[in-house]
């Protein structure tokens, strides 16, 4: 059976397939129809029965970015959304998963939109994605209203742990209220005592901005100045020349792939890349041999190094598809974790739907008999114990808000040559 379909544009990488989002819509339909994944009242009802093997049916999509500003994530989310959807195969317990893989865009367009709209014609039960939180608030009502359960890698925003979704939101990587407060020490131990923040317009970097300052500030470090931008602009010169005409001793930029701009307009000024400070969404942007050299800056990215068994399992499987070697890492273990959980959840709760994975993701994260994989979680749920799943990103314990309780935000230095290398990895807790 084919368990893996991509809908969205070659560019993002060489093994995706061109095709419009109707077309696989209408295909995966007629699949559902002929006794493909589930019957045609199973793909309706949601019920995800069990298949002809008489184990679970699993359907799920990704949303995630093949194209727009956070395009340099896209390829390892999919990559870790791939290699546990083959693991889960592979394991033969009980449960068959196939995945529909969609483009989520940016926010300066409705891709995601029509990507969700795609999807839930499906009948998928769980969606993996989006990347960016502003696109996530684009379509988690469209998603989270249809009974459908969203897990996204990557959304660090505050605003979702409050949010009305009816548990059916759910994040693997932690809320930038961590993040912020591991930045701002790792800036603090450095010595720095005024510093810039210069952070993009919508939730994500308004939520890191916050947290960043809030943990400077009560540390006693003068934040000199806090600018933002539009990050749809093509020019940055004038909120650079406020930041630098505060006289700061650190820059921290919070962005996305305008931040090769700004950066370029850093190194116009002559300020020291030594000291200036990123995030996750622009951390990776800069590739060996680009322009400007960036030595010297450092970035805070949420979750652990990916092991170097999972970089070569990732690898492998990238190369085997024909896609092209991973750069980054960022938010592949995340991305591979929400899947696990996913299969993990509708396992434990005897039926594929999204409300019973909503009502079982809890569950399977914590207070149970600690597991790593997915055969060795599965073998204990069929023998009737409650399990905590241990994943690649970390301990992954959901609380009743569908937030990771703890995590770990790894600390990346640029070399010369623009180069990147790992430095720390700080763990913290949001109990």
């Amino acid at each position: 059976m084919n368990t893996q379909r991509h809908v969205g544009p070659p560019a993002a990488r060489s093994l995706l397939r061109t095709a419009s989002l109707g077309a696989v819509a209408a295909l995966a339909l007629a699949a559902c129809a002929s006794g493909g994944s589930s019957s045609s009242d199973d793909a309706a009802s949601g019920d995800g029965a069990a298949g002809d093997s008489g184990g679970l049916d699993l359907s799920i999509g990704t949303i995630l970015p093949q194209t727009g500003s956070l395009a340099t994530l896209g390829p390892p989310e999919i990559a870790g959304v791939d290699l546990a959807v083959k693991e889960i195969n592979d394991a033969a317990k009980g449960l068959t998963i196939e995945v529909t893989h969609t483009d989520s865009g940016d926010t300066t367009t409705n891709i995601a939109t029509q990507s969700a709209t795609s999807l839930l014609s499906q009948g998928v039960s769980t969606i993996i994605g989006a990347a960016s939180s502003g696109v996530s608030m684009t379509i988690i009502d469209q998603i989270t209203q249809a009974g459908v359960v969203e897990i996204s890698p990557a959304n660090t925003s505050p605003d979702f742990t409050d949010y009305d979704d009816d548990g059916f939101y759910w994040r693997t990587a932690p809320s930038d209220v961590l993040q912020g407060q591991i930045l701002g020490n790792k800036i603090i131990e450095d010595g720095k005592t005024n510093v810039a923040i210069l952070y993009m317009n919508d939730p994500y970097g308004i939520g890191l901005s916050e947290n960043i300052a809030k943990t400077l500030e009560a540390a006693g470090v003068a934040v000199a100045a806090n600018i933002t931008y539009d990050p749809a602009a093509s020019n940055f010169t004038s909120e650079v020349g406020q930041i630098l005409g505060a006289g700061p001793d650190a820059v921290v930029v919070v962005g996305f792939e305008e931040s090769k701009v700004i950066f370029s307009n850093l190194a116009t000024e002559g300020y020291d890349f030594a000291n200036v400070y990123g995030t996750d969404g622009n951390y990776g942007l800069m590739q060996p041999g680009d322009e400007p050299d960036i030595a010297g800056a450092q970035f805070s990215s949420p979750g652990v190094k990916a092991s170097d068994d999972l970089q070569s399992r990732l690898q492998d499987l990238v190369k085997s598809q024909g896609g092209e070697e991973l750069q980054v890492f960022t938010y592949g273990p995340e991305s591979y974790d929400a899947v696990i959980l996913s299969a993990l959840a509708a396992l434990q709760g005897g039926a594929a739907d999204g409300t019973t994975i909503r009502d079982n993701l809890e569950s399977v994260s914590k207070d149970g008999t600690k597991c790593a994989t997915f055969a060795e979680c599965a073998d204990l749920i069929a023998a009737g114990t409650d399990v905590d799943y241990d994943g690649q990103s970390g301990p992954v314990t959901f609380d009743a808000a569908g937030d990771v309780t703890e995590a770990t935000v790894s600390i990346y230095k640029y070399t010369s040559g623009n180069e990147s290398e790992w430095v720390d990895g700080v763990e913290g807790s949001l109990s």
